[in-house]
């Protein structure tokens, strides 16, 4: 899909355009910055990845798109539709559009109900079909996500990490959402069974043709799973850039450290790559620093980089946006 600034054509209506997303919590100690004038958008049947270090604002991100929560300012627009806008009775009634799977299966899953009553539960809340219909709906979905029969009348702690995280996609599908969120789905799983949940959402997304926000810290799964990358860094997007164009045509100082640092199956390769160390950790979102908010971990930081927040601006490829002096 061509993008221009990160954002669908007029000529599209896309799964998820969302503009000016802002979030700020008021806490004893000041205001927290979350999440600064975010805009983006997700064509239908996409991927796109959101990646960044902790405390970036990436999860915040997701749970505003979803409106676990309510943003401070700006506008979600779903098919077309804005929900940013719409009272709490009226974003219920819409939840089927648009779901989220979360972190960490073991706290996001009841664990006094059997599997299959966990993954019919949001057709049971917004009264669709027949309990023989759910039922029927319920064990499709499980076949589709790899689980055996047998799963379906247990309880989520006699299940391993990776089939609750199978639990949790198929919950997540089972109403036919157009858009889903998925927050780090694989950072709570053992290594060994990563690839293959990566590889089910994959597969997933392609037959089922739902859009989808992917949101991790591991640049690897997200390059590898997404259409394009969106990089956020204290709050901000510094850059959108296809998955294919990571590599070769990263912009933005930050974006080319989290390249650098990501390994490589060759080790020779790893050897001869150019590593870039960043000095320090990521400024707290209670009192982010003037201008751009990466100048002070920047290996090549200018004077306008302090005074002077960068605007996002047209990079070297068909969608690609950066923010960035040295860009601009």
């Amino acid at each position: 899909m061509n993008t221009v600034n990160g954002l669908a054509p007029a000529s599209a209506v896309p799964a998820l355009q969302v503009t000016g997303l802002t979030k700020h919590f008021r806490t004893a100690a000041g205001t927290v910055r979350a999440v600064d004038d975010v805009s983006f958008s997700i064509g239908k049947g996409e991927i796109v990845g959101l990646v960044g270090e902790s405390g970036s604002g990436k999860s915040t991100v997701g749970r505003c798109v979803v409106m676990l929560s309510p943003p401070t300012a700006g506008s979600v627009v779903m098919d077309g539709v804005e929900i940013s806008g719409l009272q709490r009775g009226a974003i219920r009634r819409r939840r089927t559009g648009f779901t989220m799977i979360f972190q960490d299966p073991a706290t996001s899953l009841n664990p006094r109900m059997q599997v299959r009553d966990i993954v019919a539960e949001p057709l049971v809340i917004h009264r669709i079909g027949q309990p023989g219909e759910r039922e029927r709906r319920a064990t499709e979905l499980l076949d589709l996500v790899g689980l055996p029969q047998m799963a379906a009348t247990r309880f989520p702690h006699e299940l391993s990490g990776g089939q609750r995280q199978r639990v949790s996609i198929a919950r997540a599908l089972i109403a036919s959402p157009s858009l889903v969120v998925a927050d780090e789905p694989t950072s709570a799983l053992d290594v060994s069974i990563q690839a293959s949940i990566l590889n089910l959402i994959k597969d997933l997304q392609r037959d089922l043709g739902f859009a989808c926000l992917f949101i991790s810290h591991d640049l690897a799964a997200v390059e590898y799973v997404a259409d394009r990358v969106m990089v956020m860094y204290l709050g901000r997007v510094v850059e959108t850039i296809g998955s294919a164009e990571l590599n070769e045509r990263a912009a933005h100082p930050y974006t080319q450290a989290l390249v650098s640092a990501a390994p490589v199956p060759d080790p020779d390769e790893q050897r001869s790559r150019e590593r870039i160390t960043l000095s320090g950790d990521i400024p707290s979102p209670l009192a982010p620093p003037p201008g751009c908010h990466f100048h002070l971990r920047c290996p090549v930081a200018m004077d306008v980089c302090r005074d002077r927040s960068p605007e996002l601006v047209a990079g070297s490829g068909t969608g690609h946006t950066v923010a960035c002096h040295r860009v601009s």
